[in-house]
């Protein structure tokens, strides 16, 4: 079956890095980890996926690097509160405190080795049928 949910790629030259950095700090299981490419993914397996790739492989030929700006990813978590705490336990450098947004996510930032920003973010109970545009 094709998957039906997008999977954003990244090029990088520091893909042991980011490995140990998405497994080991921040909470996600590796999907596929292979010579010059990484993907992982966020709670089950239909959850967010990220993927990684080396700037030259053989699959893909030479590809350019990204350059570290620009980019967030917001990742849907149970509570990002606890997962900020959890991530400054492991080390992990917070961009600001867990706060709840004008549209009603409470969420905090952080950024991978690559530069990627991650807005973890969970929908508090009392903004959960609210309509986010006002």
């Amino acid at each position: 079956m094709n998957p039906k949910k997008l999977l954003p790629m990244f090029v990088t030259d520091k893909l042991a890095e980011t490995k140990a950095f998405y497994t080991e700090k921040a909470g996600f299981t590796i999907t596929h980890d292979l010579d010059g490419y990484l993907s992982v993914h966020y709670g089950d397996e239909d959850g967010p996926e990220l993927a990684f790739a080396a700037s030259e492989t053989e699959v893909m030929g030479k590809l350019p690097l990204f350059r570290g700006e620009g980019i967030i990813v917001s990742i849907p978590t149970p509570n990002a509160d606890r997962k900020a705490t959890e991530m400054a336990s492991h080390g992990v450098t917070l961009i600001g405190e867990p706060e709840t947004r004008p549209w009603g996510w409470r969420s905090f930032m952080t950024a991978d080795p690559n530069g990627v920003i991650l807005d973890f973010f969970h929908v508090p109970a009392e903004n959960a049928g609210a309509d986010a545009t006002g």
